[in-house]
């Protein structure tokens, strides 16, 4: 899609972090935006930066992993702005646990809304999309999409989960002029280890150790936007971004086995001191 002006996106995860970036970055492009989170203060604070660009911005409070509201939020936005174009299945969070430690409701709220959210766009927006003479789905994976990590049962899960689902609807949506592209983030300065820390038990002091590495070292979501402009723009099928998640790829690529050795023992060493 190499011509983005006055298109529609869609946007969940809008109200904070890469989906905030990604506004900024897609109103910079000419796009109109529906911006999704179930932060009304977020979305707010996001559709207060998109004024200085004169684009019509619409705010939708849903939660992702509530199918019912899934469900109708296309049409509610169809008829804000007359057309969508442009989908991107942004929303996320992670626990910091082991598989063992984690509940139940643990992984199913990791899950819901990484997978399940994911599920229900691409299921419920598609329709809407196909109206269009072109348009695209953006599906936000992670470095862990490549590789099982420790902690991170239902993360990596999701994760990898997302890659395959975008794989698949890039083979059969091809027909219908429908790019779809996964994006690989590794660690982008976002807040989302520090929402994590409340939920990860006995892991809290670590996890909130992680997010302030992640946000002094972390690259800013404002570049992973500006990547993710042109792999729309070039329809293409994976983005990486980051170091860590090219070395991530490759490292699996190249020893498949071998990579996970130092996790095992980073693990072991993290549950024996």
């Amino acid at each position: 899609m190499k011509d983005l002006h006055n298109k529609v996106a869609v946007i969940t995860g809008a109200g904070s972090g890469i989906g905030r970036a990604l506004a900024v970055a897609f109103a910079a492009e000419g796009c109109h935006l529906a911006l999704v989170d179930i932060n009304e203060k977020g979305l707010q604070e996001t559709a207060t930066l998109l004024n200085a660009y004169s684009r019509k911005v619409t705010t939708h409070i849903a939660s992702v992993a509530d199918r019912e509201r899934m469900q109708a939020l296309p049409a509610e936005i169809e008829q804000a702005h007359g057309a969508i174009h442009l989908l991107f299945n942004n929303a996320g969070v992670t626990i910091n646990k082991s598989f063992e430690d984690s509940s139940l409701d643990d992984l199913n709220f990791v899950i819901n809304i990484n997978l399940y959210g994911v599920l229900y766009g691409c299921y419920y927006f598609l329709p809407y999309l196909k109206r269009q003479a072109e348009s695209h789905i953006v599906n936000t994976s992670s470095l862990a999409g490549f590789l099982g990590l420790p902690n991170q049962a239902s993360y990596c899960l999701s994760k990898a989960a997302v890659k395959s689902l975008s794989e698949t609807l890039r083979a059969e949506l091809a027909v219908h002029n429908i790019g779809v592209t996964s994006i690989h983030p590794g660690t982008i300065r976002t807040n989302i280890l520090r929402s994590a820390a409340g939920k990860s038990g006995a892991n809290q002091q670590s996890t909130e150790k992680m997010a302030s590495l992640m946000e002094r070292f972390g690259k800013p979501p404002e570049k992973l936007a500006l990547r993710v402009v042109t792999a729309v723009k070039k329809n293409q099928m994976q983005v990486r971004i980051g170091w860590d998640s090219f070395l991530g790829d490759w490292f699996k690529r190249l020893f498949p086995r071998g990579v996970h050795k130092p996790l095992q023992w980073g693990f072991r060493r993290s549950v024996t001191k």
